[in-house]
């Protein structure tokens, strides 16, 4: 784990006394000795991270590393560009905040909370989301989210595409063009403003994103698709660090343990959709294309 390089500088006046000083610069360099987790996150991914500290994952980052008596420090960079290799498992940092459970390359937290897809419908709107079987679908404007660079399918892709329903789809890219602020919330305010009738988002982006349009819109989690009951549509997400950092993961770990009322305060206060399942082992990821 980094340490910070060098001190604080601190200009002290002529005037202080002596004894003072020594102990302002032996506070500076007590906090110079303060270990720091580095934490690897997208520089623009809210409700996740940003570089500006806005997201769930820099709020949670700075919890755990508080209970080690550690600072922290980001390392940014983008989640759909082969994320992972590229930076936990290059050593750029120590710790990945949330990554769905179930991912072979690097060693994992037990899941710490779980969230689900939604189906997004304006408040007004009469036809309500019960299943992917609903008749009003076929006639519906609906938003999709594309995963990745590659556009990957998500399961109420999957879902709608074996009903036959493939007329009326808007695609939404989760990641757009630098300087675009927060593409993934478009989605949501296409619902909002009538662009769309009935969007398909990954929780944490909908809850997240609806709240700026208070009661118009509502919110409609997804557990499953009876249709499908080997596609999940619930993901149980976990803390992450390199293979080899076991001591640190269980470090994480307790960490985690002893701050489960905050963070579950922390992924609320961000509209974070929380599942009904139980925290258990899951399967592959959901909407965040982390490599």
């Amino acid at each position: 784990m980094a340490k910070h390089q060098g001190l604080t500088g601190i200009l002290l006046a002529a005037t202080l006394a002596a004894a003072p000083a020594a102990g302002a610069l032996a506070q500076d360099t007590a906090a110079a000795d303060k270990p720091t987790l580095m934490v690897c996150a997208d520089p623009e991914n809210l409700p996740y991270s940003n570089k500006a500290g806005e997201g769930f994952e820099n709020k949670i980052a700075a919890l755990i590393a508080a209970d080690m008596h550690m600072g922290v420090e980001f390392f940014f960079f983008p989640e759909h560009k082969t994320f992972l290799r590229r930076t936990l498992n290059d050593g750029a940092c120590d710790l990945v905040v949330s990554v769905p459970a179930g991912m072979r390359q690097i060693a994992q937290t037990r899941p710490y909370f779980a969230s689900s897809y939604v189906a997004i419908t304006r408040a007004d709107d009469k036809r309500h989301f019960t299943s992917f079987d609903d008749a009003w679908l076929h006639d519906a404007n609906i938003g999709l989210q594309l995963v990745g660079n590659e556009g990957a399918t998500t399961p109420p892709a999957v879902a709608l595409s074996r009903r036959g329903v493939v007329q009326h789809i808007t695609a939404f890219p989760m990641w757009a063009e630098e300087g675009v602020a927060s593409p993934q919330g478009k989605i949501v305010d296409a619902v909002a403003d009538g662009s769309i009738d009935v969007a398909f988002v990954w929780g944490p982006f909908a809850g997240y994103f609806a709240r700026a349009h208070g009661t118009a819109l509502r919110l409609e989690q997804i557990a499953a698709d009876p249709a499908m009951p080997g596609v999940p549509f619930e993901f149980q997400m976990t803390m992450g660090v390199r293979k080899k950092d076991l001591a640190l993961r269980d470090q994480v770990q307790d960490a985690i343990g002893r701050h489960t009322a905050e963070i579950a305060a922390i992924l609320h206060d961000y509209g974070v959709p929380i599942a009904a399942a139980p925290l258990a082992s899951a399967s592959a990821a959901p909407t965040q294309q982390i490599q």
